[in-house]
């Protein structure tokens, strides 16, 4: 069973109430608990982080390192974090972006983030429920990358370790329709 570190920062832990209209009434609390429930379900755990400072961010994923992967949502750092991206750049495994607002659709300033390059997946505009698809596309590269570790592809109907998580199909690789793990 592999761990799996769920970072959120600044004005995260607001969530529920700062901005409803922006970002949803779904709390904090409740993003963390979907999450761990998703990713239980392929045979992982979760450690929670949520914190307004950068340098506690920083000391997370470094200190995450027998961490299987990550997702983060970095909040306003994804503009000018600099330090959390060089953190995230040393983290050892993929690790998956996440944004409740679509990015894209909201100031230019927003539009440049400096840590998104480094992701092994964005998501952004889907609100809370953009964790939980973070969850099955990180659990369903994991386990990718666990059978193309052992020499072979998926193997068996959908447990841990098998290959497949439930929920994303039994496709495999980039151009299959497996969900959003396939690009």
């Amino acid at each position: 069973m592999a761990e799996i570190l769920l970072l959120n920062g600044p004005n995260l832990g607001q969530l529920g109430t700062r901005r409803p209209e922006m970002y949803g009434t779904t709390t904090l609390a409740e993003i963390e608990r979907d999450v761990r429930k998703t990713l239980a379900e392929a045979g992982h755990t979760v450690r929670c982080l949520q914190d307004e400072s950068e340098a506690t961010l920083v000391r997370a994923v470094h200190g995450a390192a027998d961490c299987a992967g990550a997702i983060v949502n970095p909040g306003a750092l994804m503009i000018a974090g600099w330090s959390l991206r060089d953190a995230l750049e040393s983290f050892p495994g993929p690790w998956m972006e996440v944004h409740l607002s679509n990015v894209f659709a909201r100031e230019p300033f927003r539009h440049n983030s400096v840590i998104s390059p480094l992701a092994s997946g964005v998501l952004c505009g889907l609100g809370a429920y953009g964790y939980r698809l973070a969850a099955l596309g990180l659990a369903h590269r994991l386990a990718e990358d666990a059978a193309r570790a052992v020499g072979g592809g998926p193997t068996g109907a959908g447990g841990p370790g098998s290959g497949r998580v439930p929920g994303l199909g039994t496709g495999s690789g980039a151009g299959s329709a497996a969900g959003p793990g396939a690009t």
